[in-house]
């Protein structure tokens, strides 16, 4: 082509623009997909003409008939379903439920706060025969009963705000009927004075004799609480550790908390103990408490196989009580000491039965901070194709941001990964006192939360359930 460009008129175009056809030369020629264009506007619009010409080629291709039918009679009965589908669900929706929803228990409130030279009088109403629980500043202090509509606490010596809960217990059974040929008895029955009920004034207080009480009646097996958090009124964490079966890290984990002057709190195995009595001695030497991780570690639920918090099949309170027991033993022998009343389940594998069957060993379940912010450093994760698997900067850096009032981190005291976590323990330590955190033990937050061993003693004298 011997012709001048049309822009730069001193240059001679030495081919045309693949759209338009239009002289160009090497200053204004465009490159894009494999041809030259004058402009890039125009090279866009090669491109949208391209793009056109497909969509237009395969509108065009002929569709077989009965394809063709197939999908006129899926759109005009498409519309119908779905309004079909869409009133059934309204029906469903709107049908009397088989059951009666159970009423939400009118709340408990406090009306008088009388101080005294030994505690606070708190004085209010709830429903007759409920169980009161009062909270002061978001800590538990004590349980009462509301036998005519109105409850009292004595001696209450934290201060306020106060916070009341109500829980209905059940109901007294009927009285039974009088069998035929019973008349004599029930006539001398009913010559029988009446037993006077207790007077109005008679309260139970939130002392732990009372408690215990409270917590002994029949009617009910005890609920056992999940220790996952700690109170959130203190800039308080716990780093807890986990002890298995392997050593490995472990030694400088411990030198690292010993450095840092942080006593914690490590759950360990009958195994690991057994293993490793001259580490168990250190932990121990070192100050920090041990809680009961059972003795060989076994999967207590069905969690594993269906994602359900089952009990598992052969785990019952025996079982449980022997795992737990060969655990303690196994410390006491290696170091002369008791073990704490605490535990914590493999695998995080528990329910409010398994953890019931613990707290009538003499143990509360302590687990860790889950959910979407969670403490779990997932640092026993080992293969690194696994979606969960995060290098030991990664696994330090996470904890730090997460880090909240009454966290429970969880952490491995050994592991068999290539970049264990162990040489980065003194980083997380530095990053959780840089924004201002306290080290705390497990005790710590059980006493704070009103699990104490008085309430644990309280469950283990109840009758042993399965």
């Amino acid at each position: 082509m011997n012709v001048p460009c049309p822009v730069h008129e001193k240059r001679r175009a030495h081919r045309g623009c693949h759209h338009c056809r239009k002289p160009i030369c090497r200053l204004c020629e465009v490159n894009m997909r494999g041809h030259l264009y004058c402009s890039t506007s125009c090279a866009r619009d090669a491109g949208r003409a391209a793009v056109r010409l497909l969509i237009r080629g395969r509108l065009e291709k002929p569709v077989p008939a009965r394809l063709a039918v197939a999908v006129v009679l899926v759109a005009s009965i498409a519309p119908g379903l779905l309004a079909l589908r869409a009133v059934s669900e309204l029906d469903r929706l709107n049908a009397p439920a088989p059951f009666t929803s159970p009423r939400r228990p009118p709340l408990a409130r406090v009306e008088k706060v009388v101080p005294g030279p030994d505690g606070a009088a708190i004085e209010g109403r709830a429903p007759a025969g409920a169980a009161v629980f009062l909270f002061a500043a978001g800590r538990f202090i004590g349980t009462a009963y509301a036998e005519d509509g109105t409850f009292r606490f004595e001696r209450v010596t934290p201060s306020g705000p106060y916070r009341v809960g109500v829980l209905p217990l059940a109901a007294a059974p009927p009285a039974p009927e009088t069998p035929p040929g019973a008349a004599d008895s029930a006539a001398q029955a009913a010559a029988v004075p009446p037993v006077a009920p207790p007077p109005a004034a008679t309260r139970i207080s939130s002392t732990p004799a009372a408690l215990a009480a409270a917590e002994a009646r029949p009617e009910r097996p005890a609920f056992v609480p999940d220790l996952s958090r700690g109170p959130r009124d203190r800039r308080d964490v716990l780093i807890s550790f986990d002890a298995g079966s392997s050593d490995r890290g472990a030694h400088e984990i411990l030198g690292s908390l010993r450095e840092k002057h942080v006593k914690t709190t490590i759950f360990l195995t009958g195994v690991f103990i057994r293993r490793y009595p001259d580490l168990a001695r250190q932990i121990a030497a070192d100050g920090h408490e041990v809680g009961n991780h059972t003795d060989t570690h076994p999967h207590l639920t069905t969690y594993a196989q269906n994602g359900r918090q089952a009990t598992r099949s052969g785990v019952d309170r025996a079982f449980l009580v022997n795992e737990l027991g060969r655990t303690a033993r196994a410390w006491e022998e290696v170091t002369g000491r008791k073990i704490s009343p605490f535990w914590r389940a493999p695998f995080g594998e528990q329910n409010e039965e398994i953890r019931r069957w613990g707290a009538e060993s003499g143990y509360w379940h302590v687990g860790w901070t889950g959910g979407r912010a969670g403490l779990d450093g997932l640092d026993w994760i080992s293969d690194r194709s696994s979606p969960g698997y995060r290098t030991s900067d990664r696994v330090v850096s996470s904890l730090v941001e997460r880090a909240e009032n009454g966290g429970i981190v969880l952490l491995h005291l050994g592991t068999d990964r290539e970049d264990p976590v162990a040489s980065r323990i003194p980083r997380l330590l530095e990053g959780l006192s840089a924004r201002g955190f306290r080290f705390v033990r497990a005790s710590e937050f059980l006493a704070r939360e009103g699990l104490t061993d008085e309430r644990l003693a309280t469950l283990g004298r109840r009758p042993a359930s399965r």
